[in-house]
C-alpha cells in the first residue's frame, strides 16, 4: 500500500464522522430555529381577554326587572366598557302573591296580597328574598362561577321608593337593608351599602340619556366600532344626541343637550357634566315626581272624588264610595282601596280637602264606574296639568320662557334634534297602535310618529273613551293578562298626547321627530346601561397573563438563539473541512492515475471501451 492509498483510507473513517455531526449539527439549528420561532408567536399572540360582567336591577314603582351585562375584561385596550358593552340577557321579576289577613279590626278576614315592586314589601321583608330567587338563581347559572366574585351586583330604585322614602323614611331603608342582605349571601361582588340604594331623579334622567345614546351609538371617537344600528332611511337618526323623554308610574323624565345660547343660565339642579370618550356633555335633565302615568290616575281619580262628594250628606257608617269615572269606559267598573288612592304622598292636598270635607268618614273602598266620556276626561286631565298655571298664589322662581308646567325649569325644546320616548309612551302607543291601519309600520319594537297622522291618533282616543266596555273588550282582544292595562288606555291615551303637548310644548310639527322605543337592536333602552357604566369605571382594566413572561422569553430566546448560533458556526467550519478533504481526495486521485500511466497501464474509460 503506497502512501497515498494509506492517506485515502485515513480520511474515510473522518469522513464519516464529520457527516454524523454534522447532521446532528443541522437537526439542532433546525430545532431551534423552529422552537425560537414558536416562542416568538406564543409571546407576541394577544390572548382573548377575560369578559367582566355586572348584574343591574331596575326597581320601579310597579315592577323589577334584572339586567346582565357583559364587557371584555382588558376595556379594550383602556377605552372603557362603553365602546364594548352588551346586554347578556335579563329577568323580569314575577310578581308575588300571598294570602294575609285584611288590615281591618272588625273581622279576622283574609286577602290576596300582590307584590309587584319593591316597595310593596314594606310590612312584608320576608317575602323578599323569594322575590329575588328567581332571576338570581338564573345569574348564577349562566354568568361562569369563576367570573362571580368579579362581578358587581346593583340595584337602583326610581320613584316608587322616592314616594315611600317621603312618607316612611324608616320602611324604605328597611327594604334597602334587607335587599342588601340577600346581595350579601350570594357570590356576586356586593362590597358597598350604595350598591343598592334610591336613584335620585336627576341620575334617572342622565342614565335614560346615556344608555339611549349608547345604543344608538352616537358617541363618536376614534376607535369607533362599526355601525350595527341598521338605518332604514339616510334621515331616520341624524347625527345629533337624541332627546329622551321617560315615562315611569311615579315620575316622568326629560333629558337633552341644548346650544348653551339661553338667555337664562341652567341651574345646577338641572344639568350634570358627562364624560364620554373624552368630550364633556351637560343635557338639560329633570325627573318630574308624582307625574308619571300611575301616580296621575291616582291624582285625578282623588280629584274626581273630591269634586263628586263635595255636597254630599254622608253618614258615619258609610264605607264605600261609588264614584263617575269619565276615562273609564261604559260599563267598565273598578274597585280600589282608600289607601291605594289616598297613601301615596302624590295625593296629600287632594287627602286633606277630603278629609276637610268629611270629618266623619269612614270610608274603607272606592267604586269607580265607567261613563267613557272623551271630552270630559281630556278636560279632568287638562286642569290638573295646569293646576299651577291656573293658581294665581303659585308663583314660578324662573322666567316664563323657561318655567314648566309644574313651575320647575325647563328650556324650550331643541328644534332639530330628534327625540325617543321610553317606557310608558311606548306602552301606552303600542295598545294605541293596535287600532290604527299603520300597525305594520312597527320596526325594531318602535314607532316612528312621522307615520302617523295625529288626527287619527287623537280619533283612536276619543273611540276608546266612548265604546262601551263590552264591545271595547273584543275590539281590543282582551284577557285577563291585559285587562289591567288595556281598561286603562282612555286615561293613558290622553295624559300621553296632553302631556306632550300642553305640558312639554310639544307642536304638532315637532311630532315627526319623535319615536316611541321599546329596544334596537343593541339592546333595550331604559337607564340601566348608563348607571352601570358610571358605576363601572371604577373597575380596573384586567389583563390575561400571557403564557410566556417577557423575562423568561429573553432568556429562553436567548438561550436557543446561542444554540442555534453555535450549530450554525460548526456546520460552517465543518463544511470548510469537508471542502478540504474533497479537495485531497480529487489531489489523490489524479496523483494515482499518474502514477498508473507511468508503469504502462491505463486505466480504461468510456470513450477506450467504444
Amino acid at each position: 500500500m503506497d502512501i497515498n492509498q494509506k492517506q485515502s483510507f485515513q480520511l474515510k473513517p473522518k469522513t464519516r464522522l464529520i457527516h454524523f455531526v454534522q447532521g446532528v449539527a443541522l437537526t439542532l439549528f433546525t430545532l431551534t430555529v423552529i422552537i425560537a420561532i414558536y416562542l416568538t408567536y406564543i409571546y407576541c399572540t394577544k390572548l382573548s381577554p377575560f369578559i367582566n360582567y355586572a348584574i343591574i336591577f331596575d326597581a320601579g314603582s310597579s315592577h323589577t326587572k334584572m339586567y346582565v351585562y357583559s364587557w371584555p375584561a382588558d376595556k379594550s385596550n383602556g377605552l372603557g366598557t362603553t365602546s364594548t358593552v352588551n346586554e347578556y340577557f335579563d329577568c323580569s321579576l314575577s310578581t308575588i302573591v300571598k294570602t294575609l289577613p285584611t288590615t281591618s279590626t272588625s273581622s279576622m278576614k283574609k286577602a290576596d296580597m300582590k307584590f309587584r315592586a319593591i316597595s310593596d314589601f314594606e310590612n312584608h321583608l320576608e317575602y323578599l328574598e323569594e322575590y329575588f330567587h328567581v332571576c338570581l338563581e338564573g345569574a348564577k347559572i349562566k354568568i361562569p362561577s369563576n367570573r362571580h366574585g368579579h362581578s358587581p351586583i346593583f340595584l337602583g330604585a326610581t320613584a316608587g321608593m322616592r314616594l315611600l322614602s317621603l312618607r316612611n323614611r324608616t320602611k324604605a331603608e328597611n327594604v334597602l337593608e334587607k335587599i342588601r342582605e340577600i346581595f350579601h349571601n350570594n357570590p356576586f361582588q356586593f362590597v358597598i351599602a350604595r350598591q343598592v340604594r334610591i336613584l335620585t331623579g336627576l341620575e334617572e334622567a342622565i342614565d335614560g340619556w346615556i344608555t339611549t345614546n349608547l345604543l344608538l351609538e352616537k358617541f363618536k371617537h376614534k376607535h369607533e366600532r362599526q355601525k350595527s344600528y341598521l338605518r332604514h332611511s339616510s334621515d331616520d337618526i341624524d347625527t345629533d344626541m337624541v332627546g329622551v323623554l321617560d315615562l315611569g308610574g311615579a315620575s316622568t323624565q326629560v333629558t337633552f343637550t341644548h346650544n348653551n345660547l339661553l338667555s337664562e343660565p341652567i341651574p345646577l339642579k338641572y344639568t350634570a357634566n358627562i364624560t364620554l370618550f373624552d368630550k364633556v356633555y351637560s343635557p338639560y335633565a329633570h325627573s318630574y315626581l308624582c307625574w308619571g302615568k300611575n301616580e296621575v290616575h291616582k291624582r285625578y281619580r282623588a280629584r274626581l272624588i273630591n269634586e263628586q262628594t263635595k255636597n254630599w250628606q254622608f253618614k258615619q257608617h258609610y264605607s264605600r264610595l261609588i264614584i263617575d269615572d269619565y276615562c273609564l269606559p261604559n260599563h267598565a267598573n273598578e274597585s280600589l282601596s282608600w289607601n291605594y288612592i289616598f297613601r301615596s304622598p302624590c295625593t296629600i292636598n287632594e287627602k286633606k280637602q277630603f278629609s276637610t270635607q268629611n270629618i266623619s268618614m269612614n270610608v274603607t273602598t272606592l267604586l269607580f264606574y265607567g261613563r267613557g266620556n272623551s271630552s270630559m276626561c281630556e278636560k279632568a286631565i287638562l286642569n290638573l296639568l295646569n293646576a299651577k298655571k291656573d293658581n294665581k298664589n303659585i308663583s314660578c322662581a324662573y322666567n316664563i320662557n323657561y318655567c314648566s308646567f309644574d313651575h320647575t325649569y325647563q328650556p324650550t325644546l331643541p328644534a332639530k334634534n330628534k327625540f325617543i320616548g321610553l317606557s310608558g309612551y311606548y306602552y301606552v302607543f303600542n295598545n294605541l297602535a293596535y287600532g290604527l291601519h299603520n300597525r305594520s309600520n312597527k320596526t325594531f319594537d318602535q314607532f316612528n310618529l312621522k307615520n302617523y297622522r295625529l288626527s287619527d291618533i287623537k280619533q283612536r282616543v276619543n273611540d276608546i273613551c266612548e265604546t262601551p266596555y263590552e264591545l271595547y273588550y273584543k275590539q281590543e282582544d282582551m284577557s285577563q293578562q291585559n285587562e289591567q292595562h288595556k281598561r286603562t288606555m282612555c286615561f293613558d291615551g290622553w295624559y300621553v298626547w296632553l302631556l306632550l303637548t300642553s305640558a312639554l310644548g310639544w307642536k304638532e310639527e315637532d311630532f315627526k321627530r319623535l319615536s316611541f322605543v321599546k329596544r334596537f337592536p343593541t339592546g333595550e333602552v331604559g337607564w340601566t346601561l348608563g348607571y352601570m357604566i358610571n358605576q363601572t369605571n371604577y373597575i380596573p382594566a384586567e389583563h390575561r397573563n400571557k403564557i410566556i413572561q417577557k423575562n423568561e422569553f429573553v432568556l429562553w430566546l436567548c438561550l436557543i438563539l446561542t444554540i442555534a448560533l453555535a450549530s450554525f458556526i460548526f456546520l460552517i467550519l465543518t463544511c470548510r473541512k469537508y471542502v478540504k478533504y474533497i479537495k485531497i481526495k480529487q489531489q489523490n486521485k489524479r496523483r494515482q492515475q499518474r502514477s498508473n500511466s507511468h508503469d504502462g497501464y491505463i486505466i480504461p474509460t468510456e470513450q477506450n471501451e467504444h
